[in-house]
């Protein structure tokens, strides 16, 4: 994913992501995205993934404050992978050693607009700095939410949906999408949720984007109000990049903590 865009104003839009036991509200459909992020109060801009098929992304972050690391009994369900801790939500995930951790698992990234974004914490990269000028630019990330809606498979689709067009539409252009069926699973410990994945292909894809794009969402927890949900996302077909199984056995470590 490269980074994309200019100088963000906060007057106009907030971009940062969110946190679980405090929903989200409910998100309207779109195409095409733009991350940013919110550290401590002071506003940060991310960039975004190309879809069709796509990724890089860009930070422009100030430092952040380390938080704790996961409470010792999170070990990683994957042998050699490491925890990240999602505090906001009450959760962990695993991911491969080359990862990079946020050092502040609080710090709030959004896609989207403010009255329509989709926000994480506990976020992780992978190969951040690879495109050349632009050291915030990443083939792969993911973290946690938590979003309305009532039931984890409604949750699931609506959160893909959303972030999909603001994550991957570019100039006006809507990225191309192919989704799966959502798909009931269980978690480490037998926790029930359901999984939704996409294959995104950008139909002109500029810079460091990459032309297709996995994306994979789990939801579970769902009270009848809301789900905890992870969100994940990794360019396809680049050197290095993180496949689509790898995408998944990330995003099915996600459990409550």
């Amino acid at each position: 994913m490269s980074s994309a865009g200019g100088p963000w104003d906060p007057r106009q839009q907030y971009r940062g992501f969110g946190a679980f036991p405090q929903p989200e509200p409910p998100r309207r459909k779109r195409r095409g995205w733009l991350i940013a992020a919110s550290v401590l109060g002071a506003v940060v801009l991310i960039a975004a993934m190309a879809a069709v098929v796509v990724i890089g992304l860009r930070e422009q972050r100030t430092a952040a404050v380390p938080a704790p690391p996961p409470s010792p009994e999170a070990s990683a369900v994957r042998a050699g992978w490491q925890v990240v801790a999602v505090p906001k939500r009450g959760a962990v995930y695993d991911v491969p050693q080359d990862w990079e951790i946020d050092a502040d698992p609080g710090a709030v990234h959004a896609v989207g607009p403010p009255d329509d974004a989709v926000t994480l914490t506990g976020v992780a990269h992978q190969q951040r700095g690879f495109c050349p000028g632009d050291d915030n630019s990443f083939r792969a990330m993911s973290g946690a939410s938590a979003r309305l809606g009532p039931d984890d498979a409604a949750v699931a689709e609506e959160t893909l949906g959303t972030f999909i067009s603001h994550a991957f539409t570019r100039g006006g252009v809507a990225p191309l999408v192919e989704q799966s069926p959502p798909e009931r699973l269980q978690l480490t410990g037998g926790v029930p949720a359901t999984r939704v994945n996409a294959r995104v292909t950008l139909p002109a894809p500029t810079g460091c984007d990459a032309r297709s794009v996995a994306v994979a969402v789990v939801a579970t927890n769902n009270d009848g109000t809301s789900s905890l949900v992870f969100v994940g996302a990794a360019d396809q077909d680049v050197p290095g990049g993180v496949s689509e199984t790898t995408l998944h056995e990330v995003s099915t470590s996600l459990r409550p903590q």
